[in-house]
C-alpha cells in the first residue's frame, strides 16, 4: 500500500516552492523582457538613411521601432515596423520617412487615417512618402546655379533679345525650383531656423550676465579680486609641488622614496591575492527527488557544493531514504550445554543517510570519493555536451554482510537551474532493493542565491 513518507511530503514541498519560484519571475520579470508587439510593412521608393532600431512615431510619440530593411523588386525598400500591442492603426493610414533637421537622423512617422477598420499584424501600408535627403537638396541647388550661370553668361557677353528673353525663362524655371525646395522642406528649414534662434537668444543671455558680473566666469571677467585669489591659488601649487619634488613631507617621502612604493606595492599584491582566491570559491545548492518505480516511493536529496577551484570541489549533504538503516543484532545462548547463535536483522526506516565527498575533475571526467549515503564509495561522472550531459556510476558499502550498493544513472540538464535523472538502483542486491528510477533536480548556484534573496527582500 501507498505511503506518503517524510520525503513525499519534503519532495512535494519543494516542488511547490520552486513553481512559486517560476511564477514569481514570469511574473516580476515578464521573463521575455519585452513588451507584446505586432510587425507590418511598407514600401518606399528609397530608403536612404534609415536604420533597423530607429523610432515609429505617431504625432510625435514613439509606439515601435524599424525592425529591418531589405531590397524590394529590385527598384523598391521594403522596411518593417515593430508596433507596440495596444496602439491601432486605422486602414487608410499611411507613413512617411522624416529627418529630425535638415541634417537630423531619419525616423519613420506615421499618421493615421480615417477608417474604423484596424491594420492587422502582417499587413502592409500602401501609402508611403520618402522624405528628400540632403543628397537630393544639393542636387536641385547645383540645377539653380547651372540656371543662374545660364543667365549671367549671356550678360557678360553683351546679348540682347532672344538671349534676354531664353534668360527670363531661365530665371522663371529657376524660382519654381528654389520654391520646391523651400516647400519641401519647409518644416526642416523651420525647425532649423527656430533652432538657430534659440540658441541666439541663449547665446545673449549669457553674454549680459558675464558683463553684469553673474556667475564665475562673470566674476572672474569683472572682479579683479577674484583674479588675484586665483593667482594666489596657483601660487601655493606651485610652492607645494616644489616641496614634494624635493621630498618635504609625507607626499614628497611618498612620491620619491622608493622604499614607501615598494611596500604600498607588496600590499596591494597581497591584498589582490587574496581577493582572488576569494572570488574563487563558489557555493552550490542541490535538491533532487527520484521516484523508484519497482518500490513506488521517494527519494529525497539536499547537497551543498564548494567549489573551490575549477577542476576541484567538497560536497556535503543528506539523503532521506525509505529502506532506512540497517540493523543486525547477534545472539548466542547455551541450552544443553551447547552453544547456539543467531541473529535478528531489521531497518530502521525513513532515516537520513548523510553525503561528504572531495571531488576532482580530470579533462571531462569527475572522480569522487568519500561517503555516499552513509557508506564509503567511489563515483565518477563523465561529462559530455559542454557539461549539460552527465554519465554516473556510483559504488558504495552496503548493508553488514550484503552485497555492495551500485547504481548508474544518466541525467541532462533542460536549463539553467534544472535537470532530469534516470538510472538504475542498487542492481546487484541481495535483498530485492534493485529498482529503475527517474528524478528532477534542481541546482542553484551563489549568483541565484543572492538574486533569489534579493527578489524575496524586495517583495517585503
Amino acid at each position: 500500500m501507498y505511503k506518503i513518507t517524510t520525503e513525499i511530503k519534503v519532495g512535494l514541498f519543494v516542488l511547490l516552492a520552486a513553481a512559486m519560484f517560476i511564477w514569481m519571475v514570469f511574473r516580476l520579470a515578464n521573463f521575455s523582457g519585452q513588451a507584446a508587439t505586432y510587425t507590418i510593412s511598407t514600401i518606399f521608393p528609397s530608403a536612404l538613411g534609415l536604420k533597423p532600431g530607429v523610432a515609429v512615431e505617431v504625432a510625435g510619440i514613439k509606439v515601435g521601432a524599424v525592425e529591418r530593411v531589405q531590397l524590394y523588386d529590385n527598384q523598391r525598400a521594403q522596411v518593417f515596423l515593430v508596433i507596440r500591442e495596444g496602439v491601432g492603426l486605422p486602414l487608410d493610414s499611411s507613413a512617411s520617412i522624416r529627418a529630425s533637421g535638415i541634417l537630423g537622423d531619419k525616423y519613420v512617422e506615421l499618421i493615421s487615417g480615417q477608417s474604423s477598420e484596424m491594420i492587422k499584424p502582417g499587413s502592409e501600408i500602401n501609402a508611403a512618402q520618402s522624405a528628400s535627403d540632403i543628397s537630393d537638396v544639393m542636387k536641385q541647388l547645383g540645377d539653380i546655379a547651372t540656371d543662374i550661370k545660364k543667365i549671367t553668361g549671356p550678360l557678360a557677353e553683351g546679348s540682347t533679345g532672344s538671349d534676354l528673353k531664353e534668360m527670363v525663362s531661365n530665371l522663371k524655371e529657376m524660382s519654381v525650383r528654389l520654391n520646391n525646395i523651400v516647400t519641401t522642406n519647409e518644416a526642416g528649414l523651420g525647425e532649423t531656423l527656430q533652432s538657430l534662434h534659440d540658441s541666439m537668444a541663449n547665446l545673449t543671455e549669457i553674454t549680459n550676465k558675464i558683463n553684469s558680473g553673474q556667475g564665475t566666469l562673470g566674476q572672474l571677467v569683472n572682479n579683479d579680486s577674484t583674479v588675484r585669489e586665483l593667482n594666489e591659488s596657483l601660487s601655493s601649487i606651485r610652492n607645494i609641488t616644489r616641496k614634494i619634488e624635493a621630498g618635504e613631507g609625507t607626499i614628497g617621502r611618498l612620491v620619491n622614496d622608493e622604499t614607501t612604493i615598494d611596500k604600498i606595492d607588496q600590499t596591494l599584491t597581497s591584498i589582490s591575492g587574496y581577493i582572488e582566491k576569494d572570488n574563487k570559491y563558489k557555493v552550490f545548492v542541490e535538491y533532487r527527488g527520484d521516484y523508484l518505480t519497482r518500490h513506488d516511493f521517494f527519494k529525497s536529496t539536499v547537497n551543498v557544493r564548494l567549489q573551490s577551484a575549477p577542476d576541484r570541489y567538497y560536497l556535503l549533504g543528506v539523503t532521506g531514504d525509505y529502506f532506512g538503516k540497517y540493523k543486525r543484532t547477534d545472539y548466542r545462548t547455551v541450552s544443553g550445554g551447547q552453544a547456539r547463535e543467531s541473529m535478528h536483522e531489521e531497518w530502521e526506516r525513513d532515516k537520513l543517510k548523510f553525503n561528504a565527498q572531495i571531488a576532482r575533475r580530470f579533462y571531462d571526467v569527475v572522480i569522487r570519493g568519500g561517503l555516499i549515503e552513509s557508506g564509503a564509495g567511489l563515483g565518477v561522472d563523465y561529462l559530455l555536451d559542454e557539461d549539460n550531459l552527465r554519465l554516473t556510476f556510483e559504488a558504495f558499502s552496503g548493508d553488514f554482510d550484503h552485497n555492495a550498493h551500485l547504481r548508474a544513472e544518466v541525467s541532462y540538464n533542460l536549463w539553467k537551474i534544472f535537470y532530469l535523472s534516470v538510472g538504475y538502483d542498487d542492481f546487484i542486491s541481495d535483498q530485492h532493493r534493485a529498482s529503475p528510477y527517474f528524478g528532477l533536480g534542481l541546482q542553484f548556484n551563489d549568483d541565484d542565491l543572492k538574486y533569489l534573496l534579493s527578489g524575496a527582500s524586495s517583495l517585503l
